[in-house]
Formats: structure tokens, sequence, C-alpha cells
């Protein structure tokens, strides 16, 4: 059967159609805002009962339906995977990709806005956190460099715990006094502005990633880039446990009950503990499991598959239970990967590592794409006319400016802790720079890095009171400036400050004599370990002993081979 011109354009407005709808589901969906929910409920039903020609008809056109929308997304993730050739084509690679799929979401929701004919509210936007956001955190532990972590733990725990409150207090704050002056026009209550800024507080780790991930950062000091790492991944738990606490806060003002400030900070802190110390154990927990399994049960390495899907399964459970006990599942699945990459990786066979590298990288990619076309799309749609939903430009700006001016302070307080600490030491070698030390430069470079990303818009959404609207439409103009802005520039302003090259700090733990000691006791601790959960010593020691075992052979042969060429 030959198809015309015709058909083809008509199976193209069909698919454009559908995917439309899908994109507007989605999108009313993160926005919370159902529009005529009960429009074309009823319509038709007499028709679409079990048996009726009807029925087999609408099946068959929505089984048609669902075969184009999954080609069309299909072709548009394949679409923007492949913009990394078009970027080293044209030398583009300074400006961060993810730049280009917000660009490209944006584009695609425009050209499927034409042929929008429904609106409804059908996806849960939990598949942020609980489809797309474990690779991408499993990945960066999974492949971070260990030495470079804990030989910079200090800046990294500075940034992602004082760091982040410091920057809720002053976004928090500085948007309460400028709303009370008039400079910005939406009425925030104070409640709502320290909420605000506590989900802005922490750096997203979508949105550092697909950065320092670019090819222009491929030469970045390994220092600065893991504690910019570091730091969006474990701020988490503190931006979280204070979202949650000045949330119970705002509800209890809009009860008009009294609030006492002593409870309000004891139930902060205990909340931060339980979060930590849940997070770190649960992933641990998952991650040494995983890793005893493997190296216990050596026949595994006869069933790669097997062993990928231990893997696999291992990290998604780590994240679903911490978030099912109110946990960090990201924090939790960070710490899966940090541990599983020290001995779990090591157990498996070469196949099934270099295997499970590569399929958490591509999941990873993977779920970058979609979830930076998905906020072009919500920017898109943003822009019709909102009654709920709008925009206001001196909230946008007022923002920004306080996040980089908070971000800057937090940076310098860090900084001049973490640089007090690592010289605190009467072996330090003031000519000599320990990993864990800040300079000026570094700073600078800290502190522009602050991209904020899906995550902080995915928690905008769940924000009570009458000003959400214009606040999570600030959080989405918020996330794509940081991104296209900051991001763009970050590696030019690395290239000017000299940091876009190797490093000649070293990437071991600060040498002063406490901890000395704790690298000395940690390596003792991790032979001890190796041989209950495998790993990369354990390893060593097997490859030793298989070559001292086949040594006589060998020499034997080699013997035989001198003896027949005489």
């Amino acid at each position: 059967m030959a198809w015309s011109r015709e058909d083809a354009a008509l199976g193209a407005k069909q698919a454009f159609g559908r995917l439309a709808e899908v994109a507007a589901n989605a999108t009313d969906a993160i926005t919370g805002v159902v529009k005529d929910p009960d429009a074309g409920a009823n319509v038709g039903t007499e028709s679409m009962l079990p048996g009726s020609d009807a029925t087999a008809t609408a099946a068959g056109a929505a089984h048609d339906n669902d075969a184009q929308i999954a080609m069309a997304a299909v072709f548009v993730v394949f679409l923007a995977i492949s913009f990394e050739f078009v970027m080293d084509k044209f030398k583009l690679n300074f400006i961060p990709i993810s730049v280009f799929w917000i660009l490209l979401g944006a584009g695609t929701m425009w050209v499927v806005g034409q042929f929008e004919t429904e609106k409804s509210t059908l996806l849960n936007p939990e598949i942020f956190f609980f489809l797309l956001i474990p690779p991408i955190i499993f990945n960066a532990g999974y492949g971070l460099e260990h030495s470079y972590f804990f030989g910079n733990f200090s800046a990294i725990l500075g940034m992602a715990f004082f760091g982040s409150l410091i920057t809720a207090v002053v976004i928090g704050t500085g948007l309460y006094l400028l709303v009370q002056s008039g400079i910005v026009g939406v009425a925030v209550s104070i409640g709502e502005c320290f909420l605000f800024g506590a989900l802005l507080s922490a750096t997203d780790p979508v949105g550092v990633m697909s950065v320092l991930n670019s090819k222009a950062f491929k030469k970045l000091d390994k220092n600065i880039k893991t504690v910019i790492i570091g730091e969006s991944m474990l701020n988490d738990a503190i931006a979280i446990t204070l979202f949650k606490t000045f949330e119970t806060m705002l509800l209890q003002t809009n009860g008009n009950n009294r609030i006492e400030i002593q409870q309000d900070i004891a139930f902060a802190i205990a909340r931060f503990i339980y979060t930590a110390i849940l997070s770190l154990f649960t992933g641990c927990a998952f991650g040494f499991g995983t890793s005893a399994i493997s190296h216990s049960n050596p026949v595994l390495k006869k069933h790669p598959k097997i062993e990928m899907l231990l893997t696999v399964f291992s990290a998604y459970i780590c994240y679903c239970l911490s978030e099912f006990t109110e946990a960090s599942g990201m924090i939790a699945v960070f710490t899966c990967g940090l541990v599983m990459a020290h001995y779990h990786q090591y157990n498996m066979s070469d196949s099934a590592r270099v295997a499970a590298r590569e399929l958490t990288g591509l999941s990873s990619l993977i779920s970058e794409v979609v979830i930076y076309l998905f906020l072009g799309m919500t920017c898109t749609r943003s822009l019709e006319a909102d009654t709920i939903l709008f925009y206001d430009t001196s909230l946008i700006v007022s923002t920004y400016i306080l996040c980089q001016v908070a971000r800057a302070i937090a940076v310098f307080f860090v900084a001049i802790f973490v640089n007090y600490q690592s010289s605190d030491s009467p072996s330090h070698n003031p000519l000599s720079q320990s990993s864990d030390s800040l300079n000026w430069k570094e700073q600078v470079l800290l502190w522009f890095a602050g991209v904020r990303g899906a995550i902080p818009f995915a928690l905008a959404v769940q924000i009570p009171g009458s000003s959400r609207g214009a606040l999570v439409m600030a959080t989405l103009a918020l996330v794509i400036i940081t991104t296209m802005l900051n991001g763009t520039l970050t590696a030019p302003l690395a290239q000017w400050l000299g940091l876009n090259k190797e490093s000649n700090k070293s990437p071991g733990l600060v040498k002063n004599f406490s901890f000395q000691e704790v690298e000395n006791l940690w390596a003792d601790f991790d032979t001890m370990l190796s041989y209950y959960f495998g790993g990369e010593l354990a390893k060593r020691r097997a490859d030793a002993k298989r070559a001292m075992d086949e040594s006589p052979i060998i020499e034997a042969e080699r013997v035989q081979r001198v003896q027949a060429v005489h």
C-alpha cells in the first residue's frame, strides 16, 4: 500500500497532536494546575461499551497514537543527545549541552502546541524523583575519584552544610526586606520567603553535572571540580531539611498557632541528624551488602547479566527505601555508588564491570536529557496567559541577585574556615598548598558555578500559600538563567582564572598529624574490609597469587622453548 504525501502529513499531525497532549499533561502535573478536569469525561460513553465496534476502533486508534508518540519522543531524545556532535563540529564546547536541551524542549513544545487540543492532568511529578534522579546521582558516586573526594572533604562538607544554611538565611531575609520595601511587587509572607530561600540554598546536582560533564571542563582542576560536584550531592540533605522545617512553620503560622523558635530549631537539628545518619547508613548497608554478595559468590562472574542486575537493583532499592523512611535518597544512593565503586565493581567479571559503567553512564545521560527537555517545554508552556502561574520581573531579578550575593557570602566564610583548618598544623608548608584549601581563584569559580536545576523546581511546586504561582515561575526562571548564563560563562571564567588545567595540588588528605593518623587508620581498616567485601585490594591479592601460582608453569614452558631451539 503506497502512502501519499497527504497521508504522511496527516500522520505527522496526529503524532504531534498526541505529543502535545502528553506534554500538556506533564507540564500541568508539575505545576499542579488542573484545567477542565471533567471536560469530555462522559462524551460518547454509550458507544464505548465493551464488545462494541466503537471500542475496538478506539483501541486501535489509541494503539496507533501511542506508537506515534513513542516514535516522536525517542526521536527528540536522540536529537538532543546528537547535539554533542554538532557542538564538536562548530567548536561550541564552552556552552553546556544542557542549554541546547532546554532550547530544544522549548522549541518542541512550541511546535506541538500548534496541534494541542486537550489539557488534563495525568502524570505524577514524582516521576522526577523515582525514575530520573536516581541514575544521575548513582552514576556520579559510581564514577567519582575517591582520592579527590576525600582529599577535599572539609571544603565539601563546609559548602554543603554551612554554605547552604548561610545561603538560605540570606535569601530569605533579603527577599522579605525587599517585599516590605515594595521593591518586589509580589505579596510574599516571611514564611514563604524562607521557604523559597531553603529550596534555592542548594546547588542542584543535575544542573552541576550537566555543566561540568561538558567537554569544556575536561581539563578543569580535579580538586575544585570535585568540591563543586560533591557539594551539590551532599547539600540536598540540608536543603530538604530547611524546606520541611520552614514549611511546617508556615503551616503553623497560617493556622494562627504560636511558634516556639527554640522548638523549631531543635526540630531542624534533629531532622538533619536523622536525615544524614539514616541516609549514610542506608547507602553503606546496600553498598557493602552488594559487595559481600559478589565477593562471596565468585560463580556470579559466569553470569554477567546477573551481576549488572544486582548492581542496578541494589542502587534503586536503596534510593526508594531512603525516600520511604523520609531520609535523603540522593545521599543514600550517592553513598551506595561510592561503596560499590570501591568494592563491588572489582568483584565483577571484566565484561560486567565495563558494561555496568557504560549502562549507568547512558541511563544518567538519558535522564538528564529528559529533565532538561521537560524544563524547556515547561518554559514555553508557562508563557501562556495564566492567572495562577505568572512571571514577576522584580521577583526574578531580585532573587537572582540575592542568590549570587548569598553564595558569595557563603563561599567567603567557608573558605576562611577551610583554609584556617588546613594550615593549622606544625608540619604545614606555606609554599605548598593542600588539596583541602581554597585559594581566591577557586573561590570565585565556586561562587559562580552555583547552578540551579530541576530539583529546586520540583520543590517549588510544593510551596503552600497564595504566592505559590509566582514563586514557581521565579524558580523556573532562575533554573533557566543560571543554566544558560552561569553555566555558559563558567568555562571561560575557569580559563581566565587559569584553573582549566592540571593542578599541582595533591589529591591526598591534608598531611598534618591528625589527618595522617586518620589516613593510616583508614588504610588498615580498608585492608580488613577487603577480606569480607573484596574490592581493589582483594583483586590485587588474587592477581598476585595467580601470578605466583602460574610462575613455575611459565618458567617450565620457557625452558622447554629454549631446549627446543637448541
